[in-house]
């Protein structure tokens, strides 16, 4: 499911997007167990078609239990196109359930269109 921030990025400018990696074992568990994830974590940009923005496709990421993927100029820049980018994340991780168990997330987030921008 795509978490939606509603905090908008400024068009042209920076937003940081914190990504934290925890598993469920449990439905009861509301929290979840922090993890780091496998080597060849990456993520990508799209807009609301689906394009790739600014070359952002399968950029690696440092396993972390946490990390920021900073977005910054042409990453927010608008163009004339959607106000709303997804940034997804991929990659594997070792658990509870089990080895090499697949990480796919999304979220999504506005971008305020400034009137001093191209």
């Amino acid at each position: 499911m795509t978490t939606i921030l509603h905090e908008k990025a400024k068009e042209g400018s920076t937003y940081g997007i914190k990504v934290e990696f925890t598993e469920k074992s449990d439905p009861s568990d509301l929290v979840g167990t922090p993890f780091t994830p496998n080597s060849g974590l990456k993520w990508s940009l799209k807009d609301r078609a689906g394009n790739e923005v600014n070359s952002k496709t399968d950029i690696s990421i440092d396993p972390a239990e946490s990390v920021v993927i900073v977005l910054s100029g042409d990453d927010l820049a608008l163009a004339g196109g959607p106000t709303r980018r997804y940034v997804t994340v991929e990659g594997t991780y070792n658990g509870v359930l089990g080895n090499n168990l697949p990480i796919v997330d999304e979220v999504s987030f506005p971008i305020q269109n400034l009137k001093g921008q191209p």
